[in-house]
C-alpha cells in the first residue's frame, strides 16, 4: 500500500513539532515578626507579580513561587540556583529581592502579608503586575517596564506608575483617610470605583483617550449635577468633589481610558 506525498507529509508532521515542556515550580516561604510602623522594601529584578496584603498580624510573611519554562528539570534547577529570593529583616526594617536568570524563562511570583497599620512599602519592579490591599502606610510603586497596578481597601499616601499596563482601583469607607492617592500610566486604561457616599476631591485624567462617568451626579442646591469633563484636543480631564471633598484621588493616563463608577 503506498501513502501519497501528502499524507506521508501530515503523519511525519507530529513527531518533527517540539514537544510543550512543562513547567519547572519551586515555592519557598518566610516568616518572621514585623511591628507595625516598619518599612518593607521590595527589588523585583526577575519578571513577575507582586501581591501584597494588609493582615492582622505583628509578623510578614513571604510566598515566592519561582517558574521556569522551556528547560529540562535538571537544568532549571540549577538555574534557580543562580537567582535566588533574598530576604533580609529585622522587627522594624525588611528588604526582599530577586534576582533575574542568566537566560530568559524565569518568573517569580511574590505575595507578602504584611501587618494592615502604619506599614510603609516600597517596590521597585521590572516587569509584572502590582497588588495591594488593606494597607494603611506609605506606599510607593513604580513598575519599569510593562505591569498593571490594582490597589483595594487602601489608606494612607499612595504613589504609584507604570510604563504600560492598565490602573484598577477600588475604595472602601466613605473617604481617602490619608495624604493623598495617585496612580499613572503611561499606556493602559484607568479604573476608579467609589462607594455612592465617598468623599474626596477627584482628579482624573487622559493625554489620549476619553473619560467615562457611570457615578451619581452630586447634588447642588438641590439639583442633580454632573462633574464637568474639559476637553482639548486628544486630552480629557475632570476635577470635581464628592460628597464633602477632602484629600486628593489623581489618575492619569498618557493614553487609555478613565472610567469612574460607583462600587457595587
Amino acid at each position: 500500500m503506498r501513502f501519497s506525498p501528502v499524507i506521508v507529509c501530515c503523519l511525519l508532521m507530529p513527531s518533527l513539532m517540539p514537544q510543550a515542556r512543562t513547567p519547572y515550580v519551586e515555592r519557598e516561604e518566610k516568616q518572621f515578626n514585623f511591628f507595625p510602623g516598619g518599612k518593607i522594601e521590595i527589588s523585583a529584578e526577575a519578571p513577575g507579580s507582586l501581591r501584597v496584603i494588609g493582615w492582622q498580624k505583628a509578623s510578614v510573611r513571604m510566598e515566592a513561587e519561582k517558574i521556569i519554562y522551556y528547560l529540562p528539570a535538571e537544568q532549571a534547577k540549577a538555574e534557580m540556583q543562580q537567582s535566588p529570593v533574598r530576604v533580609r529583616w529585622n522587627q522594624t526594617s525588611s528588604s526582599v529581592r530577586t534576582v533575574a536568570a542568566p537566560s530568559a524563562g524565569l518568573e517569580i511570583n511574590l505575595t507578602l502579608y504584611v501587618p494592615s497599620d502604619k506599614t510603609d512599602i516600597k517596590a521597585k519592579i521590572n516587569q509584572g503586575d502590582f497588588s495591594i490591599e488593606r494597607v494603611n502606610g506609605w506606599v510607593e510603586a513604580t513598575i519599569s517596564k510593562e505591569g498593571s497596578i490594582e490597589a483595594k481597601a487602601m489608606s494612607g499616601y499612595f504613589s504609584a506608575n507604570t510604563l504600560r499596563g492598565d490602573i484598577s482601583v477600588v475604595m472602601d469607607g466613605d473617604r481617602w483617610k490619608g495624604l493623598e492617592f495617585a496612580a499613572l500610566t503611561q499606556q493602559g486604561s484607568a479604573n476608579l470605583q467609589l462607594p455612592v457616599t465617598f468623599s474626596a476631591a477627584l482628579q482624573l485624567e487622559t493625554r489620549n483617550g476619553k473619560i467615562v462617568v457611570d457615578y451619581p451626579p452630586q447634588v447642588v442646591e438641590g439639583e442633580p449635577t454632573p462633574p464637568d469633563i474639559l476637553i482639548r484636543k486628544t486630552s480629557q480631564a475632570l476635577k470635581a468633589s464628592v460628597g464633602d471633598g477632602g484629600a486628593p484621588i489623581k489618575l492619569v493616563t498618557y493614553s487609555g481610558d478613565v472610567r469612574l463608577s460607583k462600587k457595587e
